[in-house]
């Protein structure tokens, strides 16, 4: 398993995941399938799409997935950024307002 600061985790040999409510080792992948042995000592091999499907799925150890800021990204953005951004906003609103005035008229 290794895990990059601010990104999804990645699923590789040697991993300890969570998989239909038990806890497995990724011992191989071949083409789309992951190969995994579990607690017991069987054996499993399952569709990667399958795998990551599940409703349970969790790669064990990694960090959990930062959460965006409450009032999103727009905030953290420069003070000019946002300025910038904001008059952009008018104006495509003012495009959008007009374009709609130009099909009422043309229905009309």
């Amino acid at each position: 398993m290794s895990a990059r600061r601010n990104a999804r985790p990645a699923v590789k040999v040697g991993a300890h995941i969570r998989f239909r409510g038990m806890k497995w080792q990724v011992v191989a992948f071949s083409g789309q399938s992951v190969h995994l042995v579990g607690p017991d000592g069987g054996g499993q091999a399952v569709l990667a799409g399958h795998l990551f499907a599940d409703p349970g799925f969790t790669v064990i150890g990694a960090d959990a997935p930062q959460a965006a800021p409450q009032w999103g990204l727009f905030e953290t953005a420069p003070a000019a950024a946002r300025e910038k951004a904001l008059a952009w906003q008018r104006h495509v609103s003012e495009v959008e307002w007009r374009r709609g005035q130009t099909v009422s008229r043309s229905q009309s």
